[in-house]
């Protein structure tokens, strides 16, 4: 094992395409006050087409769809259950390119940029039409 450190955001990619399964069980600590939010990690390495395993906490089940993108763990602190999907995953090389290939549409069609501020454009439109129907009948 080796431990590479910070890496430069445009060697990314390259990084995550290396790998078989991106793993990174986080847990939600301190009675719910800390977890993880979104996970973008997790949506980086999907965009590269690798199946992640993620505990089951905080906002990394919007960005791991348990079974279709990756795995989540229900009890990350608990080693030997971090260990069972991996192994699962490792194990099956059919299933882990079938996660990693719907890893990487789901984050085309759902988490690409264009796809966000399209849908970000649409909200901030409706919110608006809202208003102005709002203030032309104050």
């Amino acid at each position: 094992m080796r431990f590479l450190g910070r890496i430069p955001d445009e060697r990314l990619p390259a990084l995550y395409a290396c790998a078989d399964v991106f793993a990174a069980p986080n847990r939600t600590r301190w009675g719910g006050l800390e977890q993880e939010g979104l996970g973008i990690v997790f949506l980086e390495a999907a965009a590269c087409g690798v199946p992640q395993v993620a505990g089951d906490s905080g906002g990394a089940p919007d960005a791991v769809v348990h079974g279709e993108t990756g795995l989540l763990v229900g009890r990350p602190a608990i080693p030997s259950e971090v260990a069972s999907a991996l192994e699962r995953l490792l194990d099956d090389p059919a299933k882990r390119r079938r996660l990693g290939e719907q890893s990487r549409k789901r984050a085309v069609e759902s988490f690409a940029y264009d796809v966000l501020a399209a849908q970000l454009a649409a909200y901030l439109t409706a919110v608006g039409a809202r208003l102005a129907s709002g203030r032309a009948r104050t």
